[in-house]
């Protein structure tokens, strides 16, 4: 029965030797997935801005035929907001965002001020 226990202590001190030896290997693992989802999240943006610049490109409708409506209701407002929020969040500098919107560089600065806040 000692002989038992002597042999079964043996063996989790191997083991648990072993298991140090094994988080450097997930350390690495853990960090290659880390340079994986870096990349696709890399290549995911670039498709996004070339699948928007087609959008563009395809919808380009000459800038002195159309004049902009303004309105005031608060649903466009708030759409307006969500899509400066979105381009913000995704990578779009506050200058293209501006050209795009057509709100002044202040205007976005305040919506994107407000939405860090929060």
């Amino acid at each position: 029965m000692t002989v038992l226990i002597i042999i079964l202590l043996a063996c989790a001190v191997v083991l648990f030797l072993l298991s140090f030896m094994q988080k450097g290997n997930s350390k690495q693992i853990e960090n290659e997935m880390e340079e994986i989802a870096s990349q696709l999240m890399q290549e995911n943006f670039e498709l996004k801005k070339k699948r928007v610049s087609t959008l563009e490109n395809t919808l380009k409708i000459d800038a002195d035929t159309v004049t902009p409506v303004r309105t005031s209701s608060k649903k466009l407002r708030d759409l307006r907001k969500k899509q400066i929020i979105t381009l913000y969040t995704s990578g779009v500098t506050i200058e293209e965002i501006v050209t795009q919107s057509e709100l002044s560089e202040e205007q976005v600065n305040e919506i994107i001020a407000e939405y860090v806040a929060h």
